[in-house]
């Protein structure tokens, strides 16, 4: 079925960033379409075979106050704990600065259709899946 997202907006999705950290001192940046070496290592290391980019600020694209979104991470978190022990704090950026950053996660192991009912679940538009060749890809929710 065909997106029905503004063809902007997927392109600042596209365009975007998404940073996390792998730990206390080493941040990846994950780019739509290209393999991450760092990440590739990390799916090895712990066993898994996928992982998803998830965030739960700014449900549908509209801004939400800081509040709304701590409360909806912490939220999130607790959801994905369910499903793996393996998740990782970061930042999506827009590279353009028209859109504030937005805290969210990284979670190993997770699979595809549960990724999508969690990003769903939380209103997001999209989510950033990782396949097990540790190449990120933009699954539209709507």
């Amino acid at each position: 079925m065909p997106s029905t997202l503004p063809e902007e907006l997927v392109g600042k999705y596209l365009a975007a960033q998404y940073q996390v950290w792998i730990d206390t001192t080493s941040v990846v940046t994950l780019q739509i379409g290209c393999q991450s070496a760092p990440l590739a290592a990390l799916l090895q290391a712990t066993g898994n075979r996928s992982a998803v980019y998830v965030t739960a600020c700014n449900p549908a694209s509209e801004v939400a106050t800081s509040q709304e979104n701590r409360s909806a991470m912490a939220r999130l978190y607790e959801r994905l704990a369910c499903y793996s022990n393996h998740i990782y704090r970061g930042t999506g950026i827009d590279p353009s600065g028209e859109w504030p950053a937005e805290e969210s996660l990284l979670t190993l192991g997770i699979d595809l259709s549960i990724a999508k009912k969690i990003g769903d679940e939380f209103g997001q538009n999209a989510i950033v899946w990782i396949d097990s060749a540790a190449i990120p890809h933009l699954v539209l929710l709507c």
